[in-house]
C-alpha cells in the first residue's frame, strides 16, 4: 500500500444525494486508485456502490439478503455519496447540513489506516484518536475497533502514558548474609530436545540455584516442569 500526503481530487460525481456545502475533511493516507479498487473488491461495499450508481435503494425484502455491513450503510441511504466512484458518508450537523465527508473504509485498509493515523497524531489516547477517525473515515464498529487499536499499540504500552505504573514488591533488607542462608532459584526451559555428553535424553528443564552470599551456582536437570510452591 502506498501512502500519500496530498488531498484526494474532488471531481464531479453521482450520488444518492448531492452535497454542496462540504468536501473531504482529511487527506487520504492511500492512493486514490487503491481506495477505489479496494472498495470494489469488498463484498459489502461493492453492493452499496452499485446501488448508489443506480440511484435507487434496495427494497425491504432485498435488503434482508445483503451482508450486515451493506445493510448498515444502506439504512443511511441519504447520507451516502459517491465522488469519482469512491463511496463517502456525510456527517451531518444538527441543522441537517453536511459538516464533512467520511471515507467509507473497506476492511482491508482499516488496520493500517487507524494505526497510521494514531501514530501521526502522536499516539494520543482513545478519545482523541476516535475523534480524529470520526472526522475522516467511517465503517461499522469503527469506535470499538479504534479503541482496540489504541489499547494494543506497542509504543503506547511501553510509554504507559495515562496509566498507573505497575505495582512492585517493596525491597526488604537481607537479615541473613552467610553461606546457604539465602538461595535464589530459577527454572530454565523448555530446552530444545537433544542429548548431553553422556547420551542422556529427555531433560527439557534446568533448575538453577544461586547462593546469595558466595554466588555459588548449582544446576539440576529436570525431565518435566516442576511445580514450585
Amino acid at each position: 500500500m502506498n501512502p500519500v500526503a496530498t488531498r484526494a481530487e474532488q471531481p464531479s460525481s453521482s450520488s444518492a444525494e448531492a452535497s454542496t456545502d462540504s468536501e473531504v475533511n482529511a487527506d487520504s493516507l492511500f492512493e486514490h486508485d487503491e481506495i477505489k479498487a479496494t472498495q470494489i473488491a469488498d463484498d459489502g461495499l461493492s453492493l452499496v456502490i452499485a446501488y448508489c450508481k443506480d440511484g435507487n435503494p434496495p427494497g425491504t425484502d432485498e435488503l434482508r439478503t445483503l451482508p450486515e455491513e451493506a445493510k448498515d450503510l444502506l439504512h443511511q441511504w441519504d447520507s451516502l455519496q459517491l465522488k469519482d466512484d469512491i463511496l463517502y458518508r456525510k456527517y451531518h450537523r444538527s441543522d441537517g447540513t453536511t459538516k464533512y465527508l467520511q471515507l467509507v473504509l473497506p476492511g482491508r485498509l482499516r488496520r493500517q489506516y487507524v494505526q497510521r493515523l494514531h501514530a501521526d497524531l502522536g499516539h494520543f489516547g482513545q478519545a482523541k484518536t476516535c475523534e480524529a477517525v470520526a472526522q475522516q473515515v467511517y465503517f461499522q464498529g469503527w469506535q470499538h475497533y479504534t479503541q482496540l487499536i489504541v489499547k494494543t499499540c506497542t509504543i503506547c504500552q511501553m510509554s504507559q502514558r495515562g496509566r498507573q505504573a505497575p505495582r512492585q514488591t517493596p525491597l526488604r533488607p537481607m537479615r541473613e548474609f552467610r553461606p546457604m542462608a539465602v538461595l535464589h532459584a530459577d527454572l530454565v526451559g523448555p530446552i530444545p530436545a537433544g542429548s548431553n555428553f553422556k547420551g542422556q535424553t529427555g531433560f527439557q528443564y534446568m533448575l538453577s540455584v544461586v547462593d546469595s552470599a558466595t554466588r555459588y551456582l548449582c544446576f539440576c536437570r529436570c525431565e518435566i516442569r516442576l511445580q514450585i510452591r
